[in-house]
């Protein structure tokens, strides 16, 4: 299995889905993980489920980007390139006549190359080209060019590789579509969680906003939601405090830290956030995948409110626990409603609950990819 970083602790999204994937496949046969080591990875953890990791450190530089760019054709691509790490791959698919190797994101593809093995799974956290084209249409004029760029290198990438692999795992069925045409199975699993612990109701107004950000995406979301939503927020319920909680928040969002606003940075643990939170928001204005910060909320039984892109993938829990607001005024009268509204707010946490809890869990999510990796 290739993946971007060794996923424990798994503090973002796309470490506990490779977590859950590596974890199950594990538990199928013997498993040699490849990723980068970024410094904060529990080698001992998992090595005690059972994973042989093969690891190189976590470099990046612009001379190896320009060098990944070069091999790859695609500059987020080529930022997760390294001959280290394609040697580090080589060497564990030598060792051993692979039953399967598993891939992990698009750009993670150029470092496996066409290594043998009896069956080749690519599993898309997201459809990368539509993911960065959606950051393009977020921008205007100049500010877009670089995401249309990319997301035609990334596009031509997809179209190349995907018909090198014999399964291709998307999240959803949304993002099926986006792939291109003609090439082989393509199965969906979409994010899960482990099982949920419900938490007691948040005795005061607090909304939380949950998300690694440094990326993009969730900056954007956090400016919109600091600047234009927040202040509404406050003039209607005074009251209330909102919740930045992440790693790697940029300047611009550790700006909007302030009276009744906290930026926490990099947290061991979310969930005394969540215990704080009566309503999480995910606002994203660009994005791909599924959003397992949305499962997360949930499965605590706390409220969503989201934009559309926010909760793509996922729309089989609108309306239960996940309220859609696409626009300033609607975000701040969902979340008004639901901080002035204790029982809604309670009654939506427990229907998203619920949910997850029964339809959502990681389990169900990966039986379809496990089924087929078995056969």
């Amino acid at each position: 299995m290739v993946t971007k970083f060794l996923p424990l602790p798994d503090d973002s999204g796309g470490r506990q889905r490779s977590l859950a994937i590596a974890s199950r496949l594990a538990g199928l046969g013997d498993l040699l993980l490849c990723a980068y080591d970024d410094g904060s990875a529990d080698l001992n953890g998992l090595r005690d489920l059972g994973i042989d990791v093969r690891s190189v450190p976590w470099r990046p530089s612009p001379g190896r980007v320009a060098q990944g760019l070069a091999v790859t054709r695609s500059l987020s691509a080529g930022r997760f390139w390294s001959r280290e790490l394609v040697h580090q791959v080589q060497r564990a698919v030598q060792e051993v006549q692979a039953d399967l190797l598993q891939v992990e994101y698009l750009q993670m593809v150029p470092l496996a190359g066409d290594l043998p093995a009896r069956r080749r799974v690519l599993d898309l956290h997201n459809v990368e080209s539509e993911l960065v084209a959606s950051y393009g249409r977020a921008r205007r004029g100049v500010a877009a060019l670089p995401y249309r760029i990319e997301a035609a290198s990334l596009r031509a990438m997809e179209r190349r590789v995907v018909r090198t692999f014999d399964t291709v795992v998307v999240v959803s069925d949304r993002e099926r579509t986006r792939l291109p045409s003609g090439f082989g199975k393509t199965l969906v699993c979409p994010n899960g969680q482990n099982p949920p612990i419900l938490l007691p109701a948040a005795p005061s107004p607090v909304v939380a906003f949950v998300a690694t950000l440094g990326w993009a995406p969730n900056v954007d979301a956090a400016l919109w939601l600091g600047r234009e939503i927040w202040p509404e927020v406050v003039r209607l319920v005074p009251q209330a405090r909102l919740l930045l909680v992440g790693r790697d928040p940029t300047t611009e969002v550790r700006a909007l830290a302030g009276p009744g606003v906290e930026v926490t940075g990099k947290v061991p643990d979310v969930a005394p956030y969540l215990a704080r939170a009566q309503v999480l928001v995910a606002p994203l204005l660009a994005g791909g995948g599924t959003r397992l910060k949305i499962m997360e909320a949930l499965g605590a039984g706390r409220p969503v409110v989201a934009t559309t892109i926010g909760c793509d993938g996922l729309e089989d829990l609108v309306g239960r626990g996940v309220v859609v607001a696409d626009d300033t005024d609607s975000m701040v009268q969902e979340i008004t409603r639901l901080l002035t509204d204790a029982p809604t707010a309670a009654r939506l946490g427990k229907l998203g609950h619920q949910a997850v809890r029964d339809e959502h869990t990681w389990d169900a999510a990966l039986a379809p990819l496990l089924v087929a990796v078995a056969q």
